[in-house]
């Protein structure tokens, strides 16, 4: 991200969605989590797919051995292996945001469309099945791990699906109907309520974690990366796609000439200055959010290039001093000054056998 990246509406949390409004940001804030929620993920299909075919027995044993009992047994047996698809299909893209929601609303889908035709067979035992709702319940709003909205539609789904189930069986009375109705509408809104407090405090926590990452990593004058994110590896993944794709990566480093003069004659505020005007040349003249510029020393700054050979960082290097060296950088005291760059160019040419190890060494 380019300096000051997280702005405002980057931050922002959408209060009915629970997600940030930015979509980027989102996706960041899931691929920060994707290993936790994957691991979440596989013990909570792990887990209720066991007991959707254990609670088998309890058709068995409400209509016996029966050819209608065999084959609620069956439903239930293909449940579980939905989720082993699931499980399968996260396991071959462990990586992928949409592979893991994908499957979460699978299993879920498939579960909850299974329910209703199993409970149509067992009037009786309205009670329980009522509560083993409730249980499933809870388990999409917070124990599978999911995009809120996709949560409360599914839930919703679900409690009308079963709430029409029981109208159309026609085996209950209207006080039954109407008790019916508000208990989903309790569950329901209590399963909004906790996961959208869970969503929303997620992603406040990794909100304040990045805005301290970002005060650790930014340069507080210019804005820029500092000499610490480049030491603490968080540019070393360009290095790395340098050496599985064989692309090009180029290095500048930027020195302004004479720099204490400029302090000693006219004052640190104005070194100060000349330091922004600097940064905002580089951050102007780079591709945001491709290059990344970092504050290298006092007055010293490096410019990473993915996917640039020799010739084209030359040439940037070469219009960056020009238009430094020609602008002139306003003084508080109305008066104005000059400086002049010094500009050296490093590259890892695109299919080098042995690339250098860690940017420091390029």
């Amino acid at each position: 991200m380019s300096p000051h990246a997280l702005s405002t509406r980057c931050l922002s949390i959408h209060p009915h969605r629970a997600e940030f409004v930015d979509r980027e940001f989102e996706d960041r804030f899931l691929h920060h989590f994707l290993p936790e929620r994957n691991a979440q993920l596989r013990a909570s299909l792990l887990f209720s797919a066991l007991f959707y075919v254990v609670f088998g027995l309890t058709d068995i044993a409400t209509l016996g051995p029966t050819v209608t009992a065999w084959t609620m047994v069956a439903l239930r047996i293909g449940v579980a292996l939905t989720a082993f698809g699931a499980l399968a299909a996260i396991a071959r893209h462990p990586d992928s945001i949409q592979a893991s929601i994908r499957a979460t609303c699978c299993v879920l889908v498939v579960g909850l469309a299974v329910f209703p035709v199993l409970c149509w067979y067992q009037p009786a035992a309205l009670s329980w099945n009522l509560m083993s709702l409730a249980l499933m319940l809870m388990a999409v709003y917070l124990i599978f791990p999911n995009r809120f909205v996709y949560a409360v539609a599914i839930g919703v789904g679900a409690s009308l699906a079963f709430a029409a189930m029981l109208i159309v069986q026609g085996a209950l009375r209207l006080d039954d109907v109407v008790a019916l109705v508000l208990l989903l509408i309790l569950g329901n809104a209590l399963g909004y309520i906790a996961a959208r407090r869970f969503h929303l405090a997620q992603r406040g926590q990794f909100r304040s974690a990045m805005l301290l990452q970002e005060l650790a990593d930014r340069d507080p004058l210019t804005g820029c990366h500092n000499r610490r994110a480049l030491l603490s590896g968080q540019f070393e993944p360009e290095l790395e796609r340098t050496r599985r794709y064989g692309g090009a990566l180029s290095v500048i480093l930027c020195d302004i000439d004479h720099f204490k003069r400029i302090n000693d004659t006219h004052g640190h505020a104005a070194g100060d200055r000349v330091l922004i005007e600097l940064a905002g040349l580089l951050q102007a003249m780079v591709r945001a959010p491709v290059d990344s510029v970092i504050r290298y020393g006092g007055e010293e700054s490096l410019v990473v290039l993915p996917q640039t050979e020799l010739a084209g960082a030359l040439a940037l290097a070469e219009r960056i001093r020009a238009a430094f060296a020609g602008a002139a950088t306003a003084l508080a005291d109305g008066g104005a000054v000059s400086a002049t760059a010094s500009f050296g160019v490093a590259t890892v040419p695109a299919l080098h056998p042995a690339p250098p190890d860690t940017l420091d060494a390029l």
